[in-house]
C-alpha cells in the first residue's frame, strides 16, 4: 500500500476553513465529491492500525457499495447520485471520521473511537434511506483489532463483508469469516459434529424478527422422516437416532444463538418436534437440561408440534416443557377446527400456526380473509399469537399484516440460513416494517 505522510506547520490553531483549503491545495480533496482523496484515507487507515498496535483506540472500517435501483440508469445520472451521496456522508461524519470514494460506485469510511455495532447498523440505515429510490446501498463493516490488525487485511475483509451484505439482502453486515456452505437442514460433519440451519419468523405487528426457528428438514437423505408431521412407527431412522440428532442439533443451535441474544439480535428460538418423539420418555427433561447448560431462559424458547401428532401421541413431552416455561406453538397441518377444539386443554398455547398455502383452495380474496380472521379469533380465545407458515411472496406477507396476523415464516420473510449468515441477517432486519404490496392472487 502506498503510504502518504503529511505534516502541516502552523504558528497558531488551524481553522476548519483553512484546513479544507490547505487540503484542496495539496490535492488531497476529491474535487467531485468534496471528500478526502482515496490515498489520504488509506494513509489514515495505516496510521490507525499502527496506533492500535501501540495500544490505541479501536476503530471500524465501512465499505459502502452502491448499484442502480432503476434499470438503465445513465452514467451521468449515477454520477449525480454519487455526488449527492458523498455530500450526505460528509454531513453524517464527525471531524474524526474519514470518508472517501474508492471507485465510481464505492465509498469507504474510517470511524475511530471504538464505535458500537448497533451504532454502525443505524448509520447504515441513515446512509441508505435517502437514496433508496435511486440506488441500492449495501455496507460491509470490519472492526480493528477484533478482525485484523493490518490495513490490507481490513480492506479485504470489509469488501468481503460488503459481499455478505449483498448475499444476505441486508443494508449492513458485520464481517463473518468465510466457511464452507452448509446444506439446508441439519447435517453432520466428518467428525460427527452437528450443524444447524435457522429460518426467521417475522413479527408483522412490531417489525423485526420475532424469533429464529431451528430448521428440522432434511437431516440427511436417509432420514426424511425427521419431520413434525411424521407419525409412523418404523421408518428408516430409529427413535433413538432421532433423539440423538435432535439433541445434537439443538445443542449446536443454542451455542450459536447465545451471542446473538447477548447482542440483542435474537431473543427467542423455536424447535419443531418430530411427531414420533412427542411421547418419548425423558426427552423433555433432556431439552430443559440443554437450556440450562447454555443459560437460555425457558420462557424464550418455543416448541412446535402439529395438532394431529399431539392428538395421536399425546402431550406428555409438551406438558412437561410448558410447565417449565417453554412456549408452545400448534401447527394445524390442515387438520381442521374440531381437532383444535379437542386440543384446547393444552393450556397455555403461545402460538397458533397455519399453512397459508391451503388458502389457495378458496377462489376469492374475501373468502381467504374470512378464514384468516376466523383462525385469529380462535387463537385469541386461547391468548395465542397467529403465525402464517409458507409465505413465499411479498404481496401475501403485506396482506397478512394488514389483516392483523402476528407473524409470518417463509421465503418472503427469510429463507433458511446457516449460522454464519444469521448475525448479518438479523442486524439488517431489526425493527424493519413490512412493506405494503397488493394482495397476492395465489
Amino acid at each position: 500500500m502506498n503510504q502518504l505522510r503529511i505534516v502541516v506547520m502552523e504558528n497558531g490553531p488551524l481553522l476548519a476553513e483553512d484546513h479544507d483549503a490547505t487540503m484542496r491545495q495539496l490535492g488531497l480533496i476529491d474535487a467531485r465529491t468534496g471528500l478526502p482523496h482515496r490515498d489520504l484515507l488509506l494513509d489514515r487507515l495505516g496510521q490507525a492500525t499502527a496506533g492500535v498496535a501501540r495500544g490505541g483506540s479501536a476503530f471500524a472500517l465501512m465499505y459502502i457499495g452502491t448499484s442502480p435501483a432503476i434499470p438503465g440508469m445513465s452514467a451521468s445520472a449515477m454520477e449525480t447520485v454519487m455526488q449527492q451521496l458523498a455530500r450526505q456522508l460528509h454531513r453524517l461524519s464527525r471531524r474524526t471520521d474519514s470518508f472517501s470514494r474508492m471507485s465510481p460506485c464505492d465509498f469507504a469510511a474510517l470511524l475511530p473511537g471504538n464505535p458500537s455495532v448497533a451504532g454502525l447498523m443505524a448509520m447504515g440505515q441513515k446512509i441508505a434511506a435517502e437514496f433508496s429510490d435511486r440506488v441500492q446501498v449495501h455496507i460491509g463493516v470490519v472492526l480493528c483489532p477484533r478482525h485484523a490488525h493490518d490495513a490490507d487485511t481490513l480492506l479485504v475483509q470489509a469488501r468481503s463483508a460488503l459481499d455478505q451484505a449483498r448475499q444476505a439482502q441486508v443494508i449492513t453486515a458485520l464481517f463473518e469469516p468465510r466457511s464452507a456452505p452448509t446444506p439446508s437442514g441439519y447435517t453432520t460433519t466428518a467428525d460427527g459434529n452437528a450443524r444447524a440451519v435457522f429460518q426467521p419468523v417475522l413479527d408483522l405487528r412490531e417489525g423485526g424478527v420475532a424469533r429464529l426457528q431451528i430448521s428440522t428438514q432434511g437431516l440427511s437423505p436417509a432420514q426424511d422422516d425427521f419431520s413434525p408431521t411424521e407419525m409412523g412407527g418404523a421408518g428408516q431412522t430409529s427413535r433413538k437416532e432421532l433423539v440423538a440428532h435432535l439433541l445434537a442439533v439443538t445443542d449446536v443451535a443454542l451455542r450459536h444463538a447465545v451471542p446473538w441474544r447477548q447482542q440483542g439480535l435474537v431473543q427467542r428460538l423455536s424447535l419443531p418436534l418430530p411427531g414420533r418423539l412427542l411421547d418419548e420418555p425423558g426427552l423433555a427433561q433432556t431439552l430443559l437440561d440443554l437450556l440450562d447448560r447454555h443459560r437460555w431462559p425457558a420462557r424464550h424458547f418455543m416448541v412446535e408440534a402439529h395438532a394431529a401428532a399431539i392428538a395421536q401421541r399425546g402431550g406428555d413431552v409438551i406438558e412437561a416443557l410448558t410447565q417449565a416455561g417453554v412456549a408452545l406453538a400448534i401447527h394445524d397441518g390442515g387438520s381442521g377446527l374440531s381437532l383444535h377444539v379437542a386440543l384446547a386443554g393444552l393450556d397455555p398455547v403461545s402460538e397458533f400456526r397455519f399453512d397459508v398455502g391451503a388458502l389457495s383452495l378458496l377462489p376469492r380474496m374475501e373468502q381467504r380473509a374470512a378464514v384468516v380472521r376466523a383462525l385469529m379469533a380462535l387463537a385469541r380465545g386461547w391468548g395465542a399469537r397467529v403465525v402464517a407458515d409458507g409465505v413465499d411472496d411479498l404481496g401475501t406477507l403485506a396482506w397478512l399484516g394488514e389483516l392483523g396476523c402476528d407473524g409470518a415464516q417463509g421465503n418472503a420473510s427469510g429463507k433458511a440460513m446457516p449460522a454464519e449468515q444469521v448475525r448479518a441477517w438479523c442486524a439488517g432486519h431489526q425493527g424493519r416494517s413490512v412493506l405494503t404490496h397488493p394482495p397476492s392472487s395465489r
